[in-house]
């Protein structure tokens, strides 16, 4: 799979510290592919927040680079606006920046900044709508008067209105109920199924890194610790506990299982799929 983005040798670190530190972001490489969506996972101050904004030049490396497409986002640095459309950036809570009078104006504000009107901004909007799900009749609401996890979707879709080639999301379902993480996944799926867009995910939340995601990277103290499958990562449970991390609750619980009984399995991530091992354990009178 060839690579959109592709991340070398990333070091930053934060001017005007009162004593010195290490770096916030140290010898970081790796490459995201067409279509793939990777989850980034890590203890509060690992460096993941500041490595997302490397990807669309909200911060510039110290050294190292970030190539999109095959090219460094800082080789034209009055260009740096068109890599933020092409990689578009979702903060944590985007609802607290949603300001103008209606849903429609909201989602088409950026695809105004891009230079869209009139009948083609008009059906930009109205493509993101149906993809993730907003109904018209929303249109002319306020976003104000939306439930919190509405006003989330709405700020979402004006990011995914611009149609970015790779799609990061800090904390998406952060606060939300159920119901609202299962439509902001839904939403996440949608948009990378209809655009073959990459999508990055920062996320304290394993059960819906398993779920969603196709490789999982691990940041430790403004280091890379590991990137690879969602399978790989879990399986190294031992080895995310000691960096202050976790595994999926399902996994959790088939550890303390295993405690007791060393043929249960601790390979399983997602809650069907424990619920089918299990069943399968109890109907078959033993284990797999």
């Amino acid at each position: 799979m060839s690579s959109i983005i592709e991340v070398k040798n990333l070091c930053f670190s934060y001017d005007g510290a009162a004593k010195p530190v290490r770096d916030a972001i140290h010898d970081v490489s790796f490459s995201v592919g067409y279509g793939e969506i990777i989850g980034i996972i890590g203890h509060t101050g690992s460096g993941k927040s500041t490595l997302i904004q490397h990807l669309n030049g909200l911060l510039k490396p110290a050294s190292g680079e970030v190539l999109l497409e095959g090219k460094n986002i800082w080789d034209e640095p009055k260009k740096i606006k068109d890599v933020r459309f092409k990689v578009g950036l979702v903060f944590q809570y985007p609802e607290y920046q949603l300001f103008e009078e209606t849903v429609f104006e909201d989602i088409a504000f950026g695809p105004k900044n891009m230079g869209l009107k009139g009948v083609e901004l008009d059906n930009r909007v109205r493509n993101i709508c149906e993809t993730v799900g907003i109904k018209e009749e929303y249109f002319e609401k306020s976003p104000f008067d939306l439930s919190g996890g509405e006003k989330r979707r709405v700020a979402i879709a004006g990011v995914m209105a611009m149609q970015p080639k790779v799609l990061i999301l800090d904390e998406p379902i952060a606060g939300l109920d159920p119901r609202g993480r299962r439509e902001i996944i839904s939403m996440i799926k949608s948009y990378r199924e209809k655009f073959g867009a990459a999508v990055i995910i920062v996320s304290h939340n394993m059960e819906d890194m398993a779920v969603l995601a196709d490789k999982l990277l691990v940041m430790n103290g403004g280091r890379l610790e590991m990137f690879d499958t969602v399978y790989n990562v879990f399986s190294k449970g031992a080895h995310l506990f000691n960096i202050g991390l976790s595994v999926p609750a399902v996994t959790k619980i088939l550890y303390l299982l295993n405690e007791k009984d060393r043929s249960i399995r601790t390979d399983i991530f997602t809650l069907g799929e424990a619920v089918e091992y299990l069943r399968s354990c109890g109907a078959g009178g033993g284990h797999a």
